[in-house]
């Protein structure tokens, strides 16, 4: 187990520790080869205070046997974060049945301007109409810590789209609760707030986007994909089984 500080993560080779895990609410490091595992990771909204959340990144031939060594060190976490590929190897009593499955995806490259005008919104009663309507569970809302801006465009004068840019505490751009109202979808809404939320994270800090999505969310996916955005890490989360 490694001693907390900023540089034992910058160091590390999986981008997902470098830019996105907080050194500031990380308990616990524990890294063999290209693995690391980190307890003490944000919850979700709505989450208790408090209680231990565990993330295991990397390969499975570090992070499998990895995840064995802590386990038999820690007790079972409230919520858990792993590569996809060792999720199996997860003792029984943290496997949970209700699971989700998503990609953190990043990129370097900064994409042309978006072709709909984007503009800054600061009304939360329209932000949250929209996340009200279209994304109710979104992981962005106006009054979320970190949550730097939110832009949008309007169809004669309502707005019709959103999304959030939120700062990591390395300085990378994360987009979060991009959401286009469903009787405006496939206008390319979702792409030009994507767009320039891209160039927005870019424009600052590490030189680094990022974003979170469903693997089964195909057409965020595709807009992803096309403003380059690469996946680097596929995880499964769940609430641990706790007796």
């Amino acid at each position: 187990m490694l001693g907390l500080d900023d540089q034992a993560f910058q160091d590390h080779a999986a981008p997902f520790l470098r830019h996105h895990a907080d050194p500031a609410t990380t308990r616990r490091l524990w890294t063999a080869g290209g693995a690391a595992v980190i307890d003490g990771a944000r919850n979700r909204p709505g989450d208790p205070a408090g209680l231990s959340v565990v993330t295991g990144v990397g390969p499975a031939p570090d992070l499998d046997p990895l995840l064995a060594r802590v386990a038999a060190e820690i007790e079972v976490p409230w919520r858990y974060t792993i590569e996809s590929t060792s999720h199996d190897t997860l003792p029984a009593t943290w496997r949970s049945s209700d699971t989700d499955t998503w990609h953190w995806m990043w990129t370097r490259s900064r994409p042309g301007a978006p072709a709909l005008r984007v503009e800054e919104v600061t009304s939360a009663t329209e932000i949250d109409a929209i996340l009200d309507e279209a994304n109710p569970d979104s992981f962005a809302r106006p009054d979320t810590p970190g949550v730097e801006t939110w832009l949008g465009v309007r169809d004669g004068g309502r707005l019709t789209g959103v999304g959030a840019l939120l700062r990591q505490p390395d300085g990378t751009g994360h987009l979060r609760g991009v959401t286009v109202l469903p009787a405006y979808g496939g206008g390319g809404r979702g792409r030009a707030i994507s767009t320039a939320l891209t160039r927005l994270a870019l424009s600052r800090g590490s030189g680094v986007a990022s974003l979170s999505v469903y693997t089964d969310n195909e057409p965020a996916l595709a807009i992803y994909r096309g403003l380059a955005y690469t996946v680097a890490h596929t995880f499964v989360s769940g609430q641990a089984v706790r007796s």
